[in-house]
């Protein structure tokens, strides 16, 4: 990055020294666009904006430049600017892409710096683009064909949100994520599920037994998993963390209902289990439980979800054993055992006494090996994907 500009990769870095070329067409969704230079900066890339005269009709080119610390492209000054900044990019993001602009890449007209950039980048660099227009507009055989023709050509689409029959920009965080991982391609072909979240127990028709998971590293799990390639299938239990848009998610409540979804995990070659799974259970009471006496219950130990999941699953499975104020020494003998006991491929352990929100420190495990990480969970999350067997 050029010396002065303030580096924004405060989210990951997996844009960090990639260039991306930003085309704004002339959609009311260009209103947006400072947002969405931000949030790719976040992840460490460089912005170069690219627009048409529609769009600057929407959004001054100023505040594209202040956002992006990049000379705006506004007008066509010669086809030897545009191969150059095409050349010099690792991705053409269009975005937003009106039908009139996906009309004139479709068919080769090149009379706008976007169209221009897009015609030198076809084919050479990674080219995704987030279509914004009226619904009659999105739905017009025209379109449908003309987008159709790019995608033929390797150009990735975002689906646009449909609402108020509008076809509206797809939110900034998808739009980024899809970029990351048009640009990642480590676990391209693996097919991960992630397991997270807390489960329950029922006392009475209102009273659950469970704990104070909140989800966080399966939430981060699954969306470095999809930021890098990977197919992921998500299911959650109790969760207290937001899951960004683009991960789509399943969700379970107690064990029994974890345990029904076994058949559609197997379909994972990876299954990953952050989750705090209950260890109790007791028989469900009718009705709620009176508070005006004192009352009794026997818990008995739950099913192991991780043992019942080996005996019916042959893929990788990667188990997690957290404890609380031992030393790392056992903590690793704990996580071995649990290791052995389960026949887990891999395992993650860690002191709940490190743990706090956005930031771990764990031991991964491995057959013989054994690897300390420490930092941002999504970060630690990016480690752990890295050492899957």
């Amino acid at each position: 990055m050029p010396k002065g500009k303030v580096e924004f990769n405060t989210k990951s870095s997996l844009l960090k020294d990639k260039k991306i070329t930003l085309g704004v067409t002339g959609s009311i969704s260009a209103v947006e666009s400072v947002k969405l230079i931000h949030e790719l900066r976040r992840h460490g890339a460089e912005v170069f904006p690219v627009v048409t005269e529609s769009a600057k009709k929407i959004i001054h080119p100023s505040s594209l430049e202040y956002a992006s610390e990049n000379k705006v492209v506004e007008e066509l000054t010669g086809a030897i600017e545009h191969v150059r900044l095409a050349e010099d990019s690792d991705l053409l993001l269009v975005a937003p892409a009106t039908a009139n602009t996906i009309s004139k890449m479709a068919n080769g007209i090149d009379d706008s710096p976007v169209t221009s950039v897009f015609s030198n980048a076809l084919e050479k660099i990674p080219v995704v683009v987030v279509p914004a227009m009226h619904l009659n507009m999105y739905t017009n055989p025209i379109i449908v064909k003309n987008i159709e023709t790019l995608k033929s050509y390797g150009v990735i689409f975002l689906e646009p949100q449909m609402e108020e029959s509008k076809a509206k920009i797809a939110d900034y965080q998808s739009i980024v994520a899809e970029v990351i991982r048009a640009l990642h391609d480590e676990l391209r072909e693996r097919k991960i599920c992630v397991i997270g979240g807390s489960s329950y127990e029922s006392i009475d028709d209102v009273r659950v037994i469970t704990n104070n998971s909140t989800g966080e590293t399966a939430r981060d799990i699954a969306v470095m998993a999809y930021y890098l390639g990977a197919e992921v299938k998500l299911l959650l239990g109790n969760v207290r963390v937001s899951i960004p848009p683009f991960l789509k998610f399943e969700t379970f409540t107690n064990l029994a209902s974890l345990v029904s979804m076994v058949e559609s995990i197997k379909k994972s070659d990876t299954v990953i289990v952050p989750a705090a799974l209950s260890d109790f259970t007791t028989e469900k009471r009718s009705g709620k439980i009176s508070t005006d006496k004192s009352f009794s219950m026997t818990l008995k130990p739950a099913i192991k979800f991780l043992r019942l999941l080996r005996q019916r699953y042959k893929g990788k499975i990667v188990g997690f054993k957290a404890e609380y104020g031992i030393s790392r020494r056992e903590l690793v003998s704990r996580a071995r055992k649990r290791m052995s006991e389960y026949s887990l491929d891999m395992i993650v352990a860690n002191d709940l006494k490190d743990v706090r929100p956005g930031f771990t420190k764990v031991v991964a495990i491995k057959g013989k090996e054994e690897v300390d990480l420490e930092g941002e969970k999504i970060e630690v999350a990016k480690r752990l994907l890295e050492l899957l067997p």
